[in-house]
């Protein structure tokens, strides 16, 4: 994802002044330790999470963290 979009609702369609900061890091956190398959802003993560293949997905999260997240070493 070139991007950086994540798919969270408060962000979008569900928007308020009323979240702080703090709440919408939450609910950041909350959508990374609990994806939402049927709502996939990466269809290919999604297809892995409805298939049950956890340790696909894990693997595909990984992949996306080193490229996308981590320092190019060099």
């Amino acid at each position: 994802m070139q991007t950086g979009e994540i798919c969270l609702d408060i962000l979008k369609n569900a928007w308020s002044p009323a979240w702080t900061l703090q709440s919408v890091c939450r609910a950041i956190i909350a959508l990374m330790a609990h994806p939402e398959p049927d709502s996939p802003l990466n269809c290919d993560s999604g297809n892995l999470l409805r298939s049950g293949d956890i340790r696909g997905y894990q693997s595909m999260a990984r992949m996306y963290t080193r490229l996308a997240a981590m320092p190019k070493k060099g």
